[in-house]
């Protein structure tokens, strides 16, 4: 811990000592482990911030009327984080939850951050990030990469298939606030297996599209 966060060994167990005191951690006297309590932060976030308390009840319409999955999701240095989620009423359910974190170069909603970018930005955040493979169809090429967000940011929405996890599929718009500011995507995430790419982005994207329009006024 103290080699990742560049600490000398007493100051990081100093931190660990105090966490364990307030209980979030808890210890053996040799290794330490989070306890629930910490799961207090995130609920914390969740319940202050204003962008999940507003697009909550959108994301409770739209997997009603899709039946779909649906989620909110932020950038945050690689990789797109999801904030908020609304699961699908199905026996079987993809992983994505509150707090997730997926690479944003394999997410729909990543590439849709991403191609939101200006340009000088996105080189930067291609040379901090490393575009690693995580399944065989995962895009790694920068060239390609770029014309890809280009192509999203044209057309205001991205779909990926199979890019960081067999099977999986995402789709996600931009949610944009009423300073033309891109706050973050809203989205839908399902198995493969359930229909068709051409059929899940035209039953999905119009959808997505006019949430976002809605939210645009109250953001």
């Amino acid at each position: 811990l103290a080699a990742r966060l560049d600490l000398s060994r007493a100051a990081a167990r100093r931190y660990l000592m105090t966490l364990t005191a307030l209980g979030y951690m808890a210890t053996d006297g040799k290794a330490f482990w989070l306890t629930p309590k910490v799961m207090q932060l995130g609920h914390s976030y969740v319940a202050s911030s204003r962008l999940p308390r507003t697009v909550m009840p959108v994301l409770q319409k739209l997997t009603d009327a899709l039946g779909e999955g649906t989620n909110l999701a932020v950038l945050q240095d690689a990789n797109a984080v999801y904030i908020s989620r609304v699961a699908a009423p199905k026996l079987l359910s993809t992983l994505i939850e509150p707090g997730t974190r997926l690479p944003a170069h394999t997410s729909a909603a990543g590439r849709v951050l991403l191609s939101r970018l200006a340009e000088a930005a996105l080189d930067r955040w291609l040379v901090q990030h490393p575009l690693t493979a995580y399944t065989p169809h995962t895009i790694t090429d920068k060239t390609s990469f770029k014309k890809l967000l280009a192509k999203v940011r044209e057309q205001g929405y991205s779909v990926t298939e199979g890019q960081f996890e067999s099977g999986l599929r995402g789709i996600a718009v931009p949610l944009i606030d009423s300073n033309d500011q891109t706050v973050g995507t809203i989205g839908v995430s399902m198995a493969i297996s359930s229909m068709t790419a051409s059929a899940a982005t035209k039953r999905c994207v119009p959808a997505l599209k006019a949430a976002a329009e809605q939210l645009r006024g109250q953001l």
